[in-house]
């Protein structure tokens, strides 16, 4: 997949939490799914081309850690959760996202048969109190890799 124009990317600003996430031209913004929890946004560019993006606590739950939890922190968390849900394969890389030290957490999902049939990278960032996670995967891992990495390298988060 080759790389987008800069003129062909427009900004979805995610107003009320001060982050601004920059899709290629035809995406669309979809309504938060309640049932995902802490959902922000969703957005489209066509079949097998979507993101999320949430904002969830950096603060522990458990109240064992002082002050704001770390975007490796958040992604132990999420990474702890995802696994209970049968997702696998968990790698982490130390990556740059909105502007600020973050962590960007690749896993995959198998079929019954033990077979990928899909991969996933959620990447995490902190501001204050807050984490901003920012989650797309593809059946075709290889063809949506550069995308996903282009839509990451220009997520936002306004002052």
């Amino acid at each position: 997949m080759s790389d987008v124009s800069d003129a062909a990317w427009h900004p979805l600003r995610i107003v009320p939490y001060g982050a601004v996430l920059h899709v290629p031209a035809g995406w669309e913004a979809l309504p938060p799914v309640p049932a995902n929890g802490p959902e922000i946004l969703r957005a489209t560019g066509g079949p097998g081309r979507s993101l999320i993006v949430f904002k969830v606590p950096a603060r522990d739950p458990a109240g064992t850690a002082p002050g704001d939890l770390t975007a490796a922190q958040v992604a132990d968390v999420a990474q702890e959760k995802l696994a209970a849900h049968g997702y696998g394969d968990f790698t982490r890389t130390e990556v740059r996202f909105a502007g600020v030290p973050g962590v960007a957490l690749d896993f995959v999902t198998r079929n019954s048969k033990g077979t990928v049939v899909y991969r996933t990278r959620e990447y995490f960032a902190v501001r204050g109190n807050a984490a901003f996670v920012l989650g797309m995967g593809s059946a075709t891992w290889e063809e949506h890799l550069p995308l996903i990495e282009q839509i990451a390298g220009r997520f936002e988060l306004a002052e």
